[in-house]
């Protein structure tokens, strides 16, 4: 039987900064997650999710972190190109922004950083995966894929997944079915451009960068029916390509796994669920949940490393005011996400209503009404 003063479960982006915020103030934490043992300290696997913004930087400096990103293999981005509201091209530059440039990550070395960090602050590993979670006498009992271990407190970093929030009856709400497909690409030795590209189409979004290891991700967003359609249907996903000017352009003579963008096959497609979504409580009794388990954005807001770091640190620094006996730290950490997910849902509400060409669209009115609902 293992113990420690809090579990952390999930070592994503928020599961290392919290349990590193925990235990830089002299908590014994215990992270926990069924990673591989090579991922620990390195990346292999491509992993979707990889902008961060410059506004990163004082909370990288204040964690202690700024340097480990700065020496890391990762790629500025110097601003954004976009085709939204227009077939045109609209550059927005990053040199007027006072953070500075942000950052195209190799995300799986980035992850492995914080998980070092963590580890490095005295952070406890452990692989395995949650079965089941018990409070009992003001303590969790939580049973792994591999043992047991008591602990006071928990943090769900689980992600989209949020395992001990709906485990203890935390429902999860989505904002609409938004689904990303994702390509990794070798692009041609002319494509050095390293802004991100986002351009609209009639039936969905999307979204090319260039990232450290020299390929190019290429995201498709759509609803989950036309997802669907096209991991069935052979050649949907060159229709849907076809429909882009911009993306088209650059992925002209780019290839996958040897073959043409014209051959692509459904199976080259890796599929996540990309909508925005909340969980109805983001503490209970003995928990809280951080990341992406507690707030999920639409990727259109660039936010969702930034906010697994942010609420990962406030996670941290919640659990610790907790343990010291301020019980009514759950309230403002409750209420802080509440602001969060206030002010993504304006600018979420704003980025959708400034593509008015194909608001009749099923994907776009879609949107369009249940901003009009949820805002």
């Amino acid at each position: 039987m293992l113990h420690a003063d809090v579990v952390a479960i999930g070592a994503g982006p928020s599961g290392a900064i919290a349990a590193l915020t925990l235990a830089q103030s002299g908590y014994q934490v215990l992270l926990i997650d069924d990673l591989p043992a090579r991922d620990l300290s390195s990346g292999h696997s491509p992993k979707i999710g990889e902008s961060l913004v410059g506004a990163a930087r004082p909370l990288l400096r204040d964690l202690g972190l700024l340097a480990r990103v700065e020496q890391g293999p990762h790629l500025p981005c110097y601003g954004n190109l976009s085709a939204w509201g227009s077939s045109q091209l609209v550059a927005t530059d990053f040199i007027r922004d006072p953070h500075g440039p942000g950052w195209h990550l190799d995300r799986t070395q980035f992850d492995a950083d914080l998980r070092q960090a963590a580890r490095d602050a005295g952070v406890q590993w452990h692989s395995a995966r949650l079965r089941e979670a018990i409070w009992a006498d003001g303590e969790w009992q939580l049973g792994l894929t591999q043992g047991k271990v008591c602990c006071r407190w928990s943090i769900d970093a689980t992600g989209r997944r949020a395992v001990l929030a709906r485990n203890q009856g935390a429902v999860r709400q989505r904002d609409d079915d938004l689904v990303a497909l994702s390509l990794w690409v070798r692009p041609c030795d002319r494509d050095t451009d390293s802004r991100t590209l986002v351009e609209s189409t009639p039936d969905g979004w999307w979204y090319t960068a260039r990232l450290p290891n020299g390929s190019r991700v290429v995201v498709l967003h759509v609803d989950a029916a036309d997802a669907a359609a096209i991991r069935r249907q052979a050649g949907t996903w060159q229709v849907y390509l076809s429909r882009t000017v911009h993306v088209q352009s650059l992925l002209e003579k780019a290839t996958c796994n040897g073959q043409r963008i014209a051959d692509i096959k459904a199976a080259d497609l890796k599929v996540m669920e990309a909508c925005g979504a909340r969980l109805d409580s983001f503490w209970g009794t003995g928990w809280l949940a951080t990341g992406d388990a507690a707030l999920s954005f639409d990727p259109l807001s660039s936010q969702g490393i930034f906010n697994a770091l942010y609420t990962g640190m406030k996670a941290g620094q919640t659990v610790q005011a907790v343990l010291d006996g301020q019980a009514a730290a759950l309230e403002p950490y409750a209420a802080r996400l509440e602001q969060i997910r206030a002010a993504y849902l304006q600018h979420h509400r704003l980025f959708y209503q400034a593509e008015q060409r194909w608001r009749d669209r099923p994907f776009w009115a879609k949107r369009l009404r249940r901003n009009a609902e949820i805002c």
